[in-house]
């Protein structure tokens, strides 16, 4: 995620994270619903980072449309101790909502995932909800970012010390991106899913992973979480 990006979101949500990038701490937004990887994952990046000599705050963003999932994952993470949530459901909402919204503005202004790196963004945080699965945006400042899916990340953060050479040597966040980089796969299935209410719908879109066009589907959905 580029750093505008990064910092807008933040700045609506949770200003206080922006302080700690400043001070040199990792800042962590995730999101996805399955509590066990959550679990997971939250242990695997404390651990690291531990081991690496830094501090790391983590914020759970969700998931876009699971209203009562997010909820009770909320309630779980808090209870366990495993990071900060955002404090009302409806910040989760605007999240979302703020990232769709950015996302049409960037199609009225004849934007795509070629010729904008925000557009590009954009996509791929929406195609991180789309998902099933968990993900991860990590800073550790204004230069320094890294993202993953969650599998991915978390096999990083738990084969931490095959990178942690590299990690004193060069930075966290550096030597991280050069580890998803080796373990990459460019096999994928990314899903970008759009609510209908988000105005004209582009005829192309293409991945913001590997820059094909992306088959275009009309989904309806039920979903009782």
């Amino acid at each position: 995620m580029c750093v505008i990006l990064y910092t807008i979101l933040l700045l609506n949500l949770a200003p206080s994270l922006l302080l700690q990038i400043r001070e040199g701490k990792l800042v962590c937004l995730y999101g996805g619903e399955d509590l066990e990887w959550i679990r997971r994952f939250t242990k695997a990046a404390q651990a690291a980072a531990t081991a690496a000599g830094i501090q790391i705050e983590m914020l759970y963003v969700g998931k876009s449309k699971l209203k009562d999932k997010n909820r009770r994952n909320n309630a779980i993470i808090q209870e366990e101790n495993l990071s900060h949530v955002l404090p009302e459901l409806t910040l989760i909402w605007y999240f979302w909502v703020r990232l769709e919204s950015m996302w049409h503005s960037k199609v009225q202004q004849n934007k795509t995932v070629e010729n904008d790196q925000i557009m590009r963004e954009i996509v791929t945080m929406l195609s991180f909800d789309g998902s099933d699965d968990g993900w991860a945006v990590i800073s550790a400042g204004a230069a320094e970012m890294t993202k993953a899916k969650g599998e991915l990340i978390l096999k990083s953060f738990g084969e931490f010390d095959l990178w942690r050479d590299a990690a004193m040597e060069r930075g966290f966040i550096p030597a991280l991106n050069d580890y998803l980089l080796g373990i990459h796969s460019p096999l994928h299935c990314n899903r970008l899913i759009l609510p209908g209410t988000t105005g004209s719908i582009p005829e192309r879109v293409v991945c913001a992973e590997c820059g094909r066009p992306m088959d275009k589907f009309i989904m309806y959905r039920c979903c009782v979480d």
